[in-house]
């Protein structure tokens, strides 16, 4: 891949995502045409979009200007990119996990509750526009568990519950009873964390 234009797309793609969260794009022509997207958590701010885009764009073209493909996931971005057409498809081979280290006090109950709540979660975030959906649940006095769901925006209805069914299945065999765990595809994303009351 041509440094030059993959440099020109992320530039491009950091650009066009701010107004809706969401850009595909693509540059070059034949085998050199490249093909890349940017998307961001659906309740972040333009501005916490940019700065992560920024970051996210300056790091995939030090790190991976001569890869065929590549992605980049931060908090509240993604970034990625490659040299064939993906458009519409769902991506499975690309995926990063992020499990807290510390167990929840009884481990088998909240495994149990947060595999509820996250799969109610997934049949609410991918039939709404954005494909974004985010769940708050207070679980005592000083603590709240919040759980994300999130899909490209150009995949189908069904591709995205797929890809985050299988993102759920991912969470249950690694990191149940965890405090907090995320599986990012270069497709869609699953998270719950326990966040402390204040």
């Amino acid at each position: 891949m041509k440094e030059a234009s993959t440099i020109e797309l992320m530039n491009y793609l950091s650009y066009e995502t701010l107004p809706t969260g969401f850009c595909l794009g693509s540059r070059g022509h034949g085998l050199d045409r490249t093909y890349g997207l940017a998307i961001c958590a659906g309740d972040t701010s333009p501005s916490d979009c940019a700065n992560c885009l920024s970051n996210a764009t300056e790091e995939i073209c030090t790190h991976c200007p001569d890869r065929k493909r590549a992605v980049i996931w931060h908090d509240l971005c993604t970034l990625k990119y490659s040299g064939e057409d993906f458009f519409g498809q769902v991506d499975t081979q690309l995926r990063y996990l992020l499990t807290d280290s510390e167990n929840a006090s009884d481990p088998v109950s909240f495994g149990q509750k947060t595999n509820d709540l996250i799969s109610k979660l997934v049949e609410i975030a991918y039939v709404i526009p954005r494909t974004y959906g985010t769940s708050t649940v207070r679980l005592g006095a000083s603590e709240t568990l919040e759980l994300t769901a999130q899909c490209r925006r150009d995949l189908s209805g069904t591709d995205c519950k797929r890809c985050l069914t299988n993102s759920v299945v991912e969470l249950q065999n690694c990191c149940a009873g965890k405090k907090g765990a995320t599986v990012y595809s270069a497709s869609c994303a699953v998270a719950y964390t326990v966040a402390i009351v204040v």
